[in-house]
């Protein structure tokens, strides 16, 4: 999955525009884009990571429940499904 440079123009928070291409970059690698696994990875703390989440999901960019639980992959949406666009 390539990152999609539209991304920048959907006006996110940086800890959600940094989580999504963290999430590309773990798909690229044939990686599962889990919680416990992008938590690995992640500068900030687990709060900022789940709020990140939690926008991307509210923009359509991700799928997933809110509130996210631990075990759940976080799955990129393709960009015509990505509200604001």
């Amino acid at each position: 999955m390539n990152m999609d440079r539209e991304i920048f123009k959907i006006n996110l928070g940086v800890e959600a525009t940094s989580l999504y291409i963290l999430t590309c970059a773990l798909v690229d690698q044939g990686e599962s884009p889990t919680l416990e696994r992008i938590r690995t990875l992640w500068n900030g703390s687990s709060e900022s990571l789940l709020l990140a989440a939690e926008e991307l999901i509210q923009k359509g960019v991700a799928s997933g429940t809110l509130p996210l639980e631990e075990g759940s992959s976080l799955h990129i949406n393709p960009r015509k499904e990505w509200l604001g666009n």
